[in-house]
This record gives C-alpha cells, structure tokens and sequence, in this order.
C-alpha cells in the first residue's frame, strides 16, 4: 500500500513538472519608459505644469485602454526649473540614470534649446512642447521633434485676425518677450505684417522677469496703432496687457496661446474681459467642447480633456494640448514600432530609441486633437498649419469661440534659409 501511494504522489509529481515546462509563462511585457522634464518652477512654470498634467493624465488614459499593444506606460519626472542649465543636466539624469526611452516636455524655446542638445547628444528622441521655430532652425535636429505652431503661421494669423476683426485696421503695434521666441516673433512680423496690408507703427521689447512696462506702453499709446499684437510665454506678457488697459488702451489685442493657462486666465480676467477683448490665435483644445462631436478632433481630445477637466476643475486648453500631443505622437510611433517588431522592448536601450525615432519622424496625417501632424527627415514640427487653428477672446473670464476670425487662412510659409 505504501508504495502504490509512492507511485501516485511520482505521478502526480511528473505530470506537475511536464505541465510547468510546456506551459507558457505569463511574463508582464515591459513598460514603455518617458521622461517628463517641464518647467514645473520659476517664470515658466505657467506654461509648464498645464502640459506636464495633461501628459499624465493621457498617459493614465492610454493605460486604462489597454496600454501600447498591452505596453503600459511609465513616467520619470524632472523639474526643468526655467533653468537651462539646470534642464540640462535633468535631461542627462533622466537619459543616463532612468534610461528613458524617449524625452517629452520644455514649453519655453531657451529651456528646450538646452535640452535638445543632450537628447541630440546621446540619441534621445525630445519632443518639446515650446512654440518658436528658433528650436529646429537652431539644432537642425535628427532626435529632436516640436508640437506646437511653427511659429511663422500663428504669427501670420494673428496678423491676419488683427485684420478681420476690421479691415479698416491699418496699422499695428507689438510688444513682443525680450527672448528667443520673441526675437523670432517679431521677424516674422516685419515679414508677414505688409502681406496683411498692416504697417508696424511701434515695436517694443520687454524682460520676462519684468512688472513695470510704463515705458514701453507709453511708446505704444503715443503710435495710436489700430491694434496691438503681444508675444508672450510668461506671466509677464500678460501683466502688461493688463497695464495697457489700465493705462488707456482701448484697442483691440491680439495674443499668442501662451495665455491661455489657468493661472493667467484668473490673475488677469478682468482686464482680459474689458472690449475692445483680448483675442487669443487659440488651438482646438481651447474650445474642444464646441467642436462637431462626430469629428475626429472631438473625438480624440474629449475623452482626455473630460477626465482632466472632471479631476483638476479647471478648463483644458491649448497648453493641455501640448502635453497630450506628445503622448498621442509617442504612443503612435511605438505601436508601428512594435506592430514591426513586437519584441521591439527587449532589445537593448538603444535600438529601441533608435527604432522610435525612425517611426515618429515616418508620422503621416497623424490626428491628435491638437492638430494633424506629419513628419519628415526635413521638418521636426509636423503640425500642418492651421489645423488646430480655433480663434477665441475671453468674456468674463470665459473663452468665447469666433468663428468669423477662423475664416482667416494661413499664408504661405517664409522662404528656407540655408
């Protein structure tokens, strides 16, 4: 009897062990690594954190969909601090030490011109969220991307809305960020203003750091311009929007997207809210809930900008928008990636970056709410002009969609300068 019992407990035993060999293991597929570096501290912090949230918060999105062809996605988080030098060595930490695979994030042109150099250094794709072509025309960029507006065509439209609001409108003056993407902003006006039939009658700069612009309003009164145009990436910007109104100007404004942010949007409504408005060259993502809901805008940014709207209490916006751009470009290069090799994650670190960058510059009539992108070995910022064009001003601290201005088509783009 003892040994009939021996011979089951073997049996038994064997059939165990061949079942644990010629069954499959169910082994986690690994994670797909992003590093996150915005400017969560200092005087871009405004732009910053909006699209920092906004990227965790599609990412959250992407997971509970069942991840990047069953990849979840997994974040490291660097605080750029509007530091250049210190971006620059957060993005080291993050390319070297959390051996990310890809980088997303800088919403200010000088903060994403100090990290793309690493990212270029050490063959990380970066996808910056800031909105000036200095960017790519200055890195000439191979792992290098941009999401927002190139830079000529938001330029040009507002130019183009300072027009349409009343073709009377003659002349214009700008105050435009003592920066890079000001410095861009203001080219691009000399160039575009006359094609839109406008003459700059004043042009002044001002310190992102600054509180006082007396001097430089004063300037801009005494033009008596038909219109005022602002460049702005800073908090700054919009304080002296509101100090032209304080000082008299009663002319209608017209601004960059970069003031569409929460903590802008309370810090100076009621300034922004006086008529003649302060009109925004604003994104989809800033009117999303007045876009056709069986159109593929609404349909990509709704589920995203709901459960961002619902968790925060605040609205979704344009800079929202940059921050889910890049995950939605992400997710799309990797799952052509993977649907090429689907054991694409456990190849060694660099030809996984490698193949992702060759997919995200191969994007093509790519839709993400934000816009439609497409890539090329030639042009790193894929948004094809004036798809995400959506013009709105505020009113009681609200943004009031016009759809008058988005009647206004982008001009063609400036000549390449080798």
């Amino acid at each position: 009897m003892r040994y009939r019992n021996l011979s089951v407990v073997m049996s038994t035993v064997f059939f165990v062990l061949v079942w644990a060999i010629t069954t499959p293991c169910q082994v986690k597929p690994k994670p797909i690594k992003i590093g996150l570096i915005y400017e969560l501290t200092g005087i871009y912090s405004g732009i910053g954190k909006d699209p920092e949230s906004a990227a965790r918060i599609a990412g959250e999105w992407i997971n509970k969909s069942g991840g990047v062809k069953g990849h979840l996605v997994e974040f490291a988080t660097a605080d750029a601090e509007s530091n250049a030098t210190k971006a620059a060595l957060a993005a080291k930490k993050l390319i070297e030490v959390e051996r990310v695979h890809i980088l997303q994030g800088c919403s200010a042109t000088g903060i994403a011109l100090a990290v793309g150099p690493v990212c270029e250094a050490n063959g990380t794709s970066f996808i910056s969220a800031c909105a000036s072509d200095v960017f790519e025309n200055t890195l000439k960029p191979r792992w290098s991307f941009r999401t927002s507006w190139k830079g000529w065509d938001q330029i040009d439209l507002m130019l183009g809305m300072a027009k349409k609001i009343d073709p009377k409108n003659k002349t214009i003056a700008i105050l435009y960020q003592g920066a890079a993407m000001g410095k861009y902003a203001y080219d691009m006006s000399v160039d575009y203003a006359p094609k839109r039939d406008l003459k700059i009658v004043a042009a002044e700069k001002y310190d992102p750091a600054g509180t006082d612009f007396g001097a430089q309003i004063s300037k801009i009164l005494a033009a008596n311009p038909d219109a005022v145009i602002v460049f702005c990436a800073d908090m700054a910007g919009d304080l002296a929007i509101k100090q032209m109104r304080e000082m008299g100007m009663n002319k209608p404004i017209f601004v960059n997207g970069a003031i569409v942010v929460k903590a802008i949007r309370e810090a100076f409504k009621e300034a922004f809210s006086i008529p003649p408005y302060v009109y925004v060259a604003g994104g989809k993502p800033d009117i999303w809930w007045q876009l056709p809901k069986g159109s593929d805008d609404y349909k990509v940014t709704a589920p995203i900008a709901s459960i961002y709207e619902k968790r925060f209490g605040e609205l979704y916006d344009t800079m929202h928008g940059l921050g889910t751009a890049g995950q939605l470009l992400t997710r799309d290069a990797f799952e052509r990636a993977l649907n090429e090799d689907p054991n694409l994650l456990d190849r060694d670190l660099q030809t996984i970056r490698t193949a992702v960058r060759d997919k995200m510059e191969a994007t093509t009539n790519l839709n993400i709410g934000y816009g439609v992108f497409t890539m090329t070995p030639k042009n790193h910022c894929g948004l094809i002009p004036g798809s995400n064009f959506a013009p709105f001003h505020y009113e009681k601290g609200k943004n009031v969609y016009d759809p008058k201005l988005a009647e206004i088509k982008v001009l063609p783009p400036p000549p390449v300068k080798e």
